[in-house]
């Protein structure tokens, strides 16, 4: 095989592979697509208005109607981190934090607030307080 050959492969193989490190990094990873959910559901494993909450979506079929994203924040860090992040987007101090909690395109709502606002996303009347 000449040299010209050998370098053409080399000049090949080397563009297919920053080719393929590029498509890499600009491919969103699940996670990134998560982050970037317009309804966020933040939950407590050991929290029983959490768990009313989900009973109540599951019953009603919330999502097959609204899409959105779970995530427990009492046992995971980063999701522990990215709920102080949004509560703090909308004036809530970390002190203030509570679950169940809703963030939606910078709006956010706890407890009672969360279920209205599933409840809305679904067509559903909000259940009186």
């Amino acid at each position: 095989m000449s040299q010209k050959n050998i370098l053409l492969i080399v000049a090949v193989v080397g563009v297919l592979l920053v080719g393929l490190v590029v498509w890499g990094i600009s491919t969103p990873s699940p996670e990134d697509s998560e982050e970037t959910a317009s309804i966020v559901y933040y939950y407590g494993e050991n929290c029983s208005h959490c768990r009313d909450l989900t009973k109540f979506l599951e019953e009603n079929g919330i999502p097959e109607k609204v899409s959105f994203v779970k995530k427990e924040v009492s046992n995971n860090a980063k999701n522990a981190r990215e709920i102080e992040r949004r509560a703090k987007e909308c004036g809530i101090a970390s002190n203030a934090i509570a679950v169940p909690f809703v963030w939606s395109e910078g709006k956010c709502f706890i407890g009672t607030e969360a279920e209205n606002f599933f409840r809305e996303k679904a067509g559903m009347e909000k259940k009186s307080e």
